[in-house]
Order: structure tokens, then sequence, then C-alpha cells
């Protein structure tokens, strides 16, 4: 299934996020085939979470932007699906979930919010447009290569659908804030028993 980039073996705890798996209908992927599809490019520890394209691993290989594009090229190859892969380890999640403003556990019963993961940082028009659509409705923050996002409960069905890439010309892939905590609690358990 593709040239190993590592051996089954203890390393580096990472997490893919997979943009636009089994969203809409489209790029329909079992978690078990994927599962399969990790460990066929030699990572250890493979797990899934949920059905939107997370997957934890660890690999000897210290190079996630390499890591990123081998496994889009396996997911191509072997599923058919032309995806973009965001790679972050445990700790680098962490502190995406910390520059979150909006205090998502205290407001869960008022609010959704998300963290939209860019692929690379808007220049400053970009982000300007986007902050620009703050209001009402949606509330807005960017910190480095995340935006954050929410908006009220009552409105969740008639919200206004934004095209996050376009308005910031770049690709990204979106997790609730409790997708993103319940990826860090899995690494960290992965990293706890890798050094056991």
């Amino acid at each position: 299934m593709g040239k190993n980039l590592s051996v089954k073996s203890p390393g580096k705890i990472y997490i893919a996020l997979l943009r636009a798996i089994n969203v809409g209908g489209h790029a329909i992927v079992r978690m078990a085939d994927l599962r399969k599809l990790f460990e066929g490019l030699g990572f250890g520890n493979v797990q899934t979470y949920i059905q939107s394209g997370n997957v934890l691993f660890s690999s000897r290989e210290s190079d996630p932007m390499k890591l990123a594009r081998a496994i889009e090229k396996q997911v191509e190859s072997v599923l058919g699906h032309k995806i973009a892969v965001f790679m972050f380890s445990p700790d680098e999640l962490r502190k995406a979930a910390g520059h979150n403003p909006f205090e998502p556990a205290r407001l869960d019963k008022e609010q959704h919010c998300q963290l939209l993961f860019l692929n690379a940082k808007p220049n400053l028009e970009r982000q300007k447009a986007v902050l620009a659509l703050h209001g009402n409705e949606y509330r807005f923050h960017i910190h480095g290569n995340v935006l954050y996002y929410a908006y009220s409960r009552t409105i969740s069905g008639r919200r206004r659908t934004v095209n996050f890439e376009k308005v910031l010309d770049v690709a990204a892939t979106a997790r609730t804030w409790k997708v993103v905590n319940k990826l860090i609690e899995l690494g960290e358990k992965l990293q706890a028993a890798r050094q056991k």
C-alpha cells in the first residue's frame, strides 16, 4: 500500500484532520478502511474518532508536511478521494484550543462554537473580509492559522452559509470545540502510554 514512513513502534503522536470526509454525501469513507490505510503506511497506534476524518497515530517521521502529503497521496490512490490533510501534535491542538475567546464550555447551551483550521495564514485583507461579517449572527476571531467562530443555537437552522475558504482564500477544515477537546484528550493518552 505504499512506502512505509515509519515502523509500528513508539514515535511521535500525530493527529490528522482530513478535509471533507463523510460530509454532505461526499468522500464517503468507512473508518475501518481509513485505519487500514494508515496502518498500511506503517503508522502505529492508529485510531479514528467519529466519522468526520479524525485519525490519531504514531510515527517516527519528524516532518508533518511529509506525512500529510503521503497520506493525501495514499487516500487518493486507495480510496479515490482527493482530500487535504491537516497535521497536528496534541500540544499544537491544545494551544489552538487555548486561544478560543468564546468560552465554549461555559456557553455551550447558548451557542455553537467551531474551530476552522487553515492551511495558511490569510493575508490581512482576507482577515478583514471575514471579520467584517461579525455581527449579531456570527462572532469571529483569528489567531494564526485558526479561525474561531460562534453563533447562537437559536439560529442554527437559519444562519447564513459562509464560504470561509473563498473569503479567506485558503483550504480549511472545521471541527467543533468538543471534537477538538476529545482529540487532545485521546492524543495525550497515547503520549502517556508511549512514555510508560
